[in-house]
């Protein structure tokens, strides 16, 4: 099975060159697409002259994470489409060999990344309570805001991505939803950027409007304590830290 590893990125260009090149030694990899959200820096042009497949973001719009995401799954080739972050300073191949394995060898259909790291704060105030709350089933997963994910190409055409920060938890869910076999697998240690203040600020919000929504229209929660719970995420104060 071919597999076409997807970066979402902006202005990383730093990062960019050794990142690509590491994605182009795994194992079964046949195409590197940089999904690029309006860079100023050189982002595109090294992504480029590294052989990356360069696509501009169809909505430039922040956080558009999701729509870098789905604009990957819509233009890939491969048949398993594999995320990671551009800015992870360790990458290597066995993290892209890690995280494909299961669907290789036929165990799972979409697979979520864990690593060794602290849980952050929008992973242990915000998406863990709700989705113990509203999804039990998935509460076993330790990093359910993880980024690193892979899955079969088809699977990413049947749910919504969200635009912004909400986008990995409601993916999960809706793949859930659907029955798709999911499993969790150890990549390893991660180092990486952390997000600043406000964007953690953003995300807690985005996350919980992600599981919310959901669990809304699965009759498990109700829209005006949803509404509540949104409003007294003003309250909640987020330090720097991870997602």
């Amino acid at each position: 099975m071919d597999i076409s590893v997807v970066f979402p990125t902006k202005n990383r260009a730093q990062h960019v060159k050794r990142s690509v090149r590491t994605a182009f030694k795994a194992r079964n990899v046949r195409e590197v697409i940089v999904v690029d959200g309006g860079s100023t820096d050189k982002t595109v042009e090294i992504a480029e002259r590294e052989g990356a497949r360069v696509i501009v973001q169809s909505k430039l719009t922040y956080p558009g994470k999701g729509v870098a995401m789905r604009d990957g799954a819509y233009l890939a080739e491969g048949d398993i489409v594999l995320y990671l972050d551009i800015d992870i300073r360790n990458l290597s191949p066995e993290f892209i060999e890690r995280l494909a394995e299961p669907i290789i060898k036929g165990e799972a259909e979409f697979v979520k990344g864990c690593f060794e790291r602290a849980a952050g704060r929008v992973t242990e105030l915000v998406a863990k309570p709700l989705l113990r709350m509203f999804y039990p089933e998935l509460a076993k997963f330790s990093q359910p805001l993880s980024g690193e994910i892979a899955g079969l190409r088809e699977i990413f055409y049947k749910v919504e991505f969200e635009e912004g920060w909400g986008v990995d938890v409601g993916l999960l869910i809706d793949l859930h939803r659907l029955g798709v076999r999911i499993t969790e697998r150890h990549i390893g240690y991660k180092d990486h950027d952390m997000k600043p203040l406000h964007a953690l600020t953003d995300m807690a919000y985005q996350v919980a409007e992600a599981i919310l929504k959901r669990a809304i229209e699965d009759g498990v929660a109700d829209r005006l304590w949803a509404q509540q719970y949104i409003s007294r995420l003003e309250s909640i104060e987020l330090s720097e830290g991870y997602v």
